[in-house]
């Protein structure tokens, strides 16, 4: 992957996902679960070359497109995490200011 673009572990997106299901705004939620079947997709496409010999040049390239598509979706979870000031110093998700967004949530939650 091309080093400017943000890596999020399967993990890490799960815990967006969490977090997300406890704030009024769902787009971290659509986000995250669009890059997550956009890998889940890329990855059944390598299956398919191994099976479908015949086809593996169809499947090269849907795998490079889906690829592409992970590639901007991942860009666009890091930049909304950015406006969300969700990012520590070294530009990665501070996984403290993510259990402080989701514990203040939460106490909103409970006081409707």
């Amino acid at each position: 992957m091309n080093a400017c673009v943000p890596q999020f572990s399967d993990e890490l997106l799960l815990k967006i996902c969490e977090v997300s299901d406890q704030i009024d705004c769902e787009c971290p939620a659509y986000l995250v679960g669009l890059l997550r079947e956009v890998r889940k997709f890329r990855n059944y496409t390598t299956n398919c070359k191994v099976q479908l010999p015949e086809e593996i040049a169809t499947h090269e390239w849907l795998a490079e497109e889906a690829l592409q598509v992970e590639f901007l979706l991942s860009k666009i979870v890091h930049e909304f995490m950015r406006r969300e000031n969700l990012l520590n110093e070294a530009d990665e998700l501070d996984l403290d200011k993510l259990a402080r967004r989701s514990y203040q949530a939460a106490l909103r939650q409970e006081k409707l």
